[in-house]
């Protein structure tokens, strides 16, 4: 039986697409939560804050069901600590205007992504 075309390839197009999309959600949620950094020095309102911090919680929410808890092992399950490190970082500035867990989420998703430009450059 002969492969198709589709079969051949290492990953297939959907994948392809599905770690671009993934790359791109890492890139906005570094991006966001350097932006919700700079907020504590400019002493942005309350709004503000609360709408970035949202956002960000949104990304690694959808970034979490994203992940194949069942088949994806150890990377899966690392992961899914690290993005819920991430909500309680934002869920700590929104609550207790406590921007100290921040760093540590930037550190992860600066790591995050670098792993997920490699990934991509390779698919």
């Amino acid at each position: 039986m002969e492969k198709t075309k589709e079969e051949n390839k290492l990953i297939t197009d959907k994948q392809k697409r599905a770690v671009l999309i993934i790359k791109e959600l890492l890139n906005e949620m570094h991006k966001d939560i350097n932006e919700l950094m700079d907020f504590e020095n400019l002493k942005v309102g309350s709004e503000k804050v609360e709408a970035k911090a949202i956002r960000i919680s949104k990304i690694a929410i959808a970034l979490q069901k994203s992940l194949d808890l069942k088949n994806g092992g150890t990377v899966a399950t690392n992961l899914d600590h690290l993005y819920k490190h991430i909500r309680f970082a934002v869920a700590r500035v929104m609550d207790h205007n406590d921007y100290s867990y921040l760093t540590s989420a930037q550190k992860v998703t600066a790591e995050i992504n670098k792993g997920w430009e490699k990934i991509s450059s390779a698919a």
